[in-house]
């Protein structure tokens, strides 16, 4: 199995090279800016409420961020790995 670049993955239409190892890296990084904006939102949101519920979002609103962060981070390794399963599974094969 060769390894093909993003738009020779994109168009292959036989599934044998994959693109979502490809932008991992990009849609985790992505998924961090939204998470940091979305609690940014939920500051903004929380004072608008009120000022207790805007320091509730200041107190509790990291520990939601890094719960949200590592519930992706761990979702987006499980897919890498069963990515990484097959190619070392294709390889034993000898195809």
């Amino acid at each position: 199995m060769e390894n093909k670049g993003f738009f020779a993955s994109l168009f292959d239409f036989s599934f044998d090279n994959f693109v979502f190892p490809k932008i991992i890296k990009f849609l985790y990084a992505l998924a961090v800016v939204v998470v940091a904006i979305a609690y940014l939102g939920a500051i903004v949101y929380g004072f608008k409420l009120g000022s207790m519920e805007g320091l509730g979002a200041v107190v509790l609103g990291p520990i939601a961020a890094l719960f949200y962060l590592i519930m992706i981070r761990v979702w987006m390794e499980v897919a890498i790995v069963l990515f990484r399963i097959y190619e070392n599974t294709d390889k034993i094969a000898g195809e």
